[in-house]
């Protein structure tokens, strides 16, 4: 079941990416405290770092757009966010997208610098 819906996720990014429209969208989980936030970064952060760690392709990339609407949700919960995190995060989203593979490698790297310092 898991691997049919990401194959069906995996076709519509693929033809929507072709197609010069947006991918559907996710929600996300919902944060509601910043200590969630916090948790959320950490657990979310990892599985982002080793997808990065491994080859790219359309599976790994709808994987990591996903990723990225919790990320966005869980960094509007903290104040200490900074713009630049938000946005260079708004890149990799974007990438994914587009199915941009060194769009997200470089700045999904940069993206877990500020998060690490962030965490810290």
């Amino acid at each position: 079941m898991k691997s049919l819906l990401i194959a069906t996720l995996v076709a519509t990014l693929s033809l929507t990416a072709h197609a010069s429209e947006r991918p559907a969208h996710f929600k996300g989980a919902e944060i509601s405290s910043a200590q969630q936030a916090l948790s959320v970064l950490q657990e979310q952060n990892s599985k982002l770092a080793a997808l990065l760690a491994g080859e790219l392709n359309p599976t790994s990339m709808t994987e990591i757009h996903q990723l990225t609407y919790t990320l966005e949700n869980a960094l509007a919960k903290l104040p200490a966010a900074s713009d630049e995190i938000k946005e260079v995060l708004e890149e990799v989203h974007q990438g994914s997208e587009t199915m941009d593979y060194q769009r997200v490698k470089d700045n999904g790297a940069y993206y877990l610098q500020l998060a690490k310092a962030l965490l810290n």
